[in-house]
């Protein structure tokens, strides 16, 4: 009994208190950060002041630190005094951060970006970064994966609602053995995936349906030898809130 209460104990301290596991902080490659503010206790307001010596952005991120929020309203105001209140979802975990949001129009000054919060019940004061990325921004996070060995079959955007795309892929390509796909710049629903060879039945590959940012599929094996690819039909949504997502599929 003394043993199963010691272990008990251990396993307690690994999920919970001084020794608990935290969430892997993202990687900020190719991200500026524009300001950061400690939330108070109750419903509080801050307002991070930009300004144009910082340059023109295209998209933006908030991370979340040190405790979980509630985010009520998030205002950026551009430099010509256009606002915009980004759809992104109201509760965040310690660790968690918002999917990439992509700025109305080309790049944009912006001027000030207003924020409304309230820390939720637990220790500490959550901490709220803001980041942006210009244009010619270098990919941020584990999206930047080693491509060496693959070729990229296509790229698509993923509309707002449930959107269908073809990849033609054709015999000039060459013969492939292997598949993945990667998600960019939001999270993104994958509802169906057809890959038709140049000979035999299309082939659907059991892959999971939920992508969050920056993630791939495992490597999937064709059937049978190395295979000619004709085309490969994509089917996903993006999930709501933030920017709109982007799916490579590379072969090898």
């Amino acid at each position: 009994m003394k043993i199963i209460l010691m272990w008990l104990a251990a396993v307690a301290l690994s999920v919970g208190g001084s020794g608990a596991a935290r969430a892997e902080r993202w990687d900020s490659k190719g991200w500026i950060k524009l300001g950061e503010r400690e939330v108070g206790g109750r419903a509080d307001h801050d307002r991070i002041t930009v300004g144009r010596h910082d340059g023109k952005f295209t998209k933006l991120t908030l991370y979340v630190e040190n405790g979980d929020l509630e985010l009520l309203d998030f205002t950026v105001t551009f430099g010509n005094g256009e606002q915009f209140h980004p759809a992104v979802r109201h509760v965040f975990k310690e660790g968690a951060r918002t999917r990439v949001i992509d700025l109305p129009g080309d790049e944009r000054v912006i001027q000030a970006i207003d924020l409304r919060y309230r820390n939720l019940p637990g220790p500490g004061r959550a901490r709220v970064e803001v980041w942006a990325q210009k244009a010619d921004a270098a990919p941020a996070g584990p999206a930047a994966w080693d491509s060496r060995g693959w070729t990229m079959l296509g790229e698509r955007e993923v509309g707002g609602g449930v959107d269908h795309d073809r990849i033609e892929v054709g015999r000039h390509e060459g013969r492939f053995s292997k598949l993945t796909v990667v998600v960019l710049h939001s999270d993104l629903e994958l509802l169906d995936l057809e890959v038709k060879f140049a000979r035999g039945a299309p082939w659907h590959p059991a892959l999971r349906h939920v992508f969050k940012e920056g993630q791939r599929t495992r490597v999937i094996d064709f059937p049978g030898d190395d295979r000619a690819i004709r085309s490969i039909d994509v089917r996903y949504r993006n999930l709501p809130g933030g920017g709109r997502a982007s799916v490579q599929v590379w072969a090898r």
